[in-house]
């Protein structure tokens, strides 16, 4: 990481700032996009993020191990220090079976965030509906099967009252939505019954 000079030029802190990494697994996958565009800008992506069968140049994946420690709390440094010591490819593969494995304990607490979402008050829909496609997201990097229907159900399901009329033509349309034209509409209805409410 360069240093930020007082004179204004070079990298900001905050740019850095962003690319740490919380421990908090429910950022994992935000956090390692971030974190692999960052690793292109510094040309040792491929490295860090090659197939098994490719020859990697070790020079290269000690920079990356380098890097990737800089941006990881104590608690995930402290799962690849000792296995993965400069050895960028196989700390992230670490980091991504701990916080993106797919261990049946994690598979079921998953399905159970995604089973009971319940809209908050104070939340908006947007909000609401990224909890669901994150929950959905890491249901399918561990492998499992999730169809747009059930993530459009489990967000259905979830909503408050005042999104009953929503609900009852969302269901009774015989045209299979995706996620995507799910999230206009329901988007939309929300917009429509704020300035109602004004």
């Amino acid at each position: 990481m360069a240093n930020h000079t007082s004179t204004g030029y070079g990298p900001s802190a905050t740019r850095f700032n962003r690319l740490l990494f919380s421990g908090d697994e429910t950022n994992f996958e935000q956090w390692e996009v971030k974190f692999l565009g960052y690793m292109r800008l510094q040309k040792l992506k491929d490295t860090i993020d090659a197939g098994e069968d490719v020859d990697i140049d070790e020079e290269k994946n000690a920079e990356a191990y380098a890097e990737l420690i800089q941006f990881l709390d104590d608690k995930s440094l402290s799962l690849v220090m000792r296995d993965a010591a400069d050895d960028g490819r196989k700390a992230l593969q670490i980091l991504r079976e701990h916080y993106a494995g797919s261990s049946t304990p994690r598979i079921i607490s998953l399905y159970t965030e995604l089973t009971s979402l319940i809209k908050r008050r104070e939340e908006s829909v947007t909000e609401y509906v990224l909890r669901a496609e994150t929950a959905a997201a890491a249901l399918r990097n561990a492998g499992e099967t999730v169809s747009d229907s059930l993530v459009i159900a489990m967000i259905v399901k979830g909503l408050p009252d005042c999104f009953q009329s929503f609900v009852a033509v969302i269901t009774q349309s015989e045209k299979k939505q995706s996620i995507s034209e799910f999230k206009v509409a329901l988007r939309s209805f929300e917009e429509t019954e704020k300035s109602r409410h004004k």
